[in-house]
């Protein structure tokens, strides 16, 4: 059930058409990169996440290693990372329009369905600041209805155009995220969303969580940057939030959340998903595997 990262890396730089000569005179490190920047994150994460997958006890997770392929499973992660169009993806690895589809899908939901099981909410709280939370935008092909060309409850004010929203809450200590929740159409504020989405009920009394001046407003639960902090405090809250956006960059590193996403309407085994269906599926993918990355190689920086 279990694979080598060697192995992984291999597999894909065959997949994407690079020779045992050509790899086999190049650095290992650099084979690693280029690697990475098709697939994403390096293949010790992705070896972990197939491991993962095999062994699961999440049952919308879980894969069966004797009946599907790592190659498959490749596909999938180049998808998120590159986002080709059908046509891009037939020319760059070699993979038809409907076996792409098929596997790249399968396999993102499988990954998606491992949230919960590797984004965790803290047991205990360290200090009064323990967690920080941040809104992130992500651009939407532009939502119609019958009535109107264009829907203002989606547009996004950091993109000027539609997206989503999604509340990122990370551990401060830890510098691991415990909650993803969303999507919600970006027109919604980020502090509604933190009041009405359940964020701000498991917020323990007296402790406060981080965040920018788009929380502005409940001082009594959201501590947001303040001209009237000592400059410990001060520091602490501009690394929190600085760490805060790292991550967001990182999500952003996979192409098929950092350009304009196509999902409205497509089929998937059978079920026609929305754009917030099928967003939020890809998101969470991306989320896990993000998550993983730094459990295990690439974690963020101390505060």
């Amino acid at each position: 059930m279990s694979i080598q990262p060697e192995e992984v890396l291999e597999r894909g730089l065959r997949l994407l058409g690079v020779t045992p000569e050509e790899w086999n005179r190049r650095k290992y490190r650099t084979n690693e990169l280029d690697f990475a920047a098709h697939f994403g994150p390096s293949p010790d994460v992705v070896a972990a996440l197939w491991t993962n997958l095999c062994t699961t006890q999440v049952a919308a997770a879980r894969i069966d290693p004797r009946k599907h392929r790592l190659k498959d499973f490749l596909v999938a992660l180049h998808w998120l990372k590159v986002y080709p169009t059908e046509r891009e993806r037939k020319i760059a690895i070699k993979v038809g329009k409907n076996s792409g589809r098929k596997w790249s899908w399968f396999y993102v939901r499988k990954i998606a369905a491992l949230k919960d099981e590797v984004i965790k909410w803290p047991e205990k709280w360290e200090t009064i600041f323990t967690v920080s939370v941040d809104g992130v935008h992500f651009r939407l092909k532009e939502p119609t209805s019958k009535e109107y060309k264009f829907l203002p409850e989606y547009f996004s004010h950091k993109h000027g155009s539609a997206g989503l929203d999604y509340e990122i809450a990370i551990n401060i200590f830890t510098g691991q995220v415990v909650r993803i929740v969303g999507p919600f159409p970006a027109g919604r504020g980020d502090l509604d969303i933190f009041q009405e989405e359940g964020l701000m009920d498991l917020i323990p009394h007296g402790y406060k969580v981080i965040a920018d001046w788009g929380y502005h407003g409940l001082y009594e639960i959201i501590s947001t940057p303040n001209p009237c902090d000592d400059e410990d405090v001060a520091r602490f809250k501009s690394l929190a939030l600085a760490r805060h956006e790292t991550f967001n960059g990182r999500l952003k590193r996979f192409c098929c959340l950092r350009e304009t996403f196509r999902g409205n309407g497509i089929k998937v085994d059978g079920e026609k998903l929305t754009h917030l269906e099928a967003h939020g599926i890809v998101f969470d993918a991306v989320a896990v595997i993000c998550q993983l990355e730094l459990m295990l190689d690439s974690p963020l920086f101390d505060v």
